[in-house]
């Protein structure tokens, strides 16, 4: 089973494969991280248009990696794929957060040992969710030094086509472009049916866009999309912006991004009667979520004061905390829509469950990480020890049911790249 690599893994062979194919691949440095960590641009071919592919959008998304490792490999090896295009590449688009994942790269993926290493940074500290936005009264202009890299990039190549590798931890396989290219949409599920991995037709981030096929929704431009205020108040700034595609929507790029998960949830494809009302659905998952996060949140509030090591996962914890709270009330806001009493299917309701499996798995293992982090500094009052005591608890039982619930398949890792290659590859063949 292969495993994904680090970031210093990464570099060392992208230059290899410069150094293989001087002809062909050639590099340079499009910026840095907050930390220092050099941004390069990996390019191929000499086509008339540029197509541009990123790994890693999300630090706890590394998968993406090993897709721009064997497309940037088959590129090289085969003109007639690049035909058209020049094709360009980063390995990752923020490496500080990667680095912080790297605990759980070489396996076993295990959901315990996936969360035992994970990290995923407050919205405002993603650059994928910090591009300048300006539309209505959204406004958000700080914009991180990877961000301010990508958006140069971008702006250098204008390209046709832009490929973001995300990687799910839950659900199914499901796909979001820019726009309707005909015949793609089928393509792109026929792909994830050929490497046995299942269609997700209800995760929650898709809710209310438009459906371009079973598994493949269009991507809203920036105005449609909701942004968390830091504050009541319309003029207080927004905690993140908007993202890459929104940015080179400027260009006419049409944008495709691969989700694929580590996981698979039963019913995730399953578009027939789930026996429940959405207002139903809705209301015990309010519940449930309340139930698991506001205990994560009491503690949170007691052991802030003891704190004294400076590490992200402060920021994140918060950030998760939050996006938590804001589901909740979004959730227990929808028991009055109008629809409240349509029937849901079983793919609507693995979406709800899913998230709400996610968000305290999340919340609680990145609280162990601040924690395990103070006791590394040499802060281990007993509050905090019996604090830590209690997470381990909970984070077992939390994995515990997660594994219970979900399917691990076989080699998950080379089925999230078969999908991603063989998406960019259909994408730009239909673009052409």
């Amino acid at each position: 089973m292969r495993v994904i690599p680090t970031i210093d893994d990464m570099a060392a062979l992208l230059r290899e494969l410069c150094d293989r194919f001087p002809a062909t691949c050639r590099r340079r440095l499009i910026g840095a991280s907050r930390r220092g960590e050099p941004l390069e641009l990996v390019s191929i071919g000499d086509g008339s248009q540029n197509a541009l592919v990123f790994g890693g959008p999300h630090a706890n998304e590394p998968a993406g990696f090993l897709t721009v490792l064997r497309l940037a490999s088959a590129l090289c090896e085969n003109a007639a794929e690049r035909r058209g295009f020049t094709w360009h590449f980063i390995a990752c688009v923020d490496p500080d957060g990667a680095r912080l994942n790297e605990g759980w790269y070489a396996g076993p993926y295990t959901i315990s040992h996936y969360h035992r290493h994970f990290y995923r940074p407050s919205m405002s500290d993603q650059p994928e969710w910090t591009f300048p936005i300006h539309a209505g009264r959204k406004r958000f202009d700080r914009p991180l030094p990877e961000t301010l890299a990508l958006m140069r990039v971008i702006d250098e190549l204008r390209p046709a086509f832009m490929l973001s590798l995300h990687n799910a931890d839950f659900g199914g396989a499901y796909f979001q472009i820019t726009r309707d290219v005909p015949g793609l949409a089928a393509e792109l599920a026929s792909i994830a049916a050929g490497q046995g991995v299942p269609l997700d037709l209800g995760p929650i981030d898709t809710v209310g866009y438009q459906v371009a096929g079973p598994g493949v929704t269009l991507l809203p431009p920036a105005e449609h999309i909701d942004f968390v205020e830091t504050g009541g108040d319309a003029r207080t700034p927004r905690t993140y912006g908007a993202s890459s595609w929104h940015y080179a929507d400027r260009y006419g790029t049409f944008t495709l991004i691969a989700e694929v998960p580590l996981w698979t949830t039963p019913g995730c494809d399953d578009p027939s009667d789930a026996g429940l009302s959405f207002g139903h659905l809705v209301k015990a998952a309010a519940v449930r979520l309340r139930e698991e996060i506001e205990p994560l949140a009491r503690a949170r509030t007691d052991v802030r004061p003891q704190c004294v090591a400076h590490t992200p996962f402060h920021a994140a914890v918060d950030d998760t905390l939050a996006v938590s709270h804001l589901l909740v009330s979004s959730l227990e806001g929808a028991v009055d829509r109008e629809d409240a009493a349509r029937t849901v299917t079983r793919a609507e309701a693995s979406g709800i469950h899913d998230t709400v499996r996610r968000l305290p798995l999340r919340a609680c293992a990145m609280f162990l990480r601040l924690l395990a982090a103070e006791a590394a500094a040499g802060n281990r009052p007993a509050d905090l020890t019996a604090v830590r005591a209690a997470l381990e608890e909970r984070m077992g039982r939390l994995c515990a049911e997660a594994e219970g619930q979900l399917v691990q398949l076989d080699d998950p890792l080379d089925r999230i790249v078969t999908i991603q290659t063989e998406a960019a590859l259909a994408a730009a063949r239909r673009l052409r």
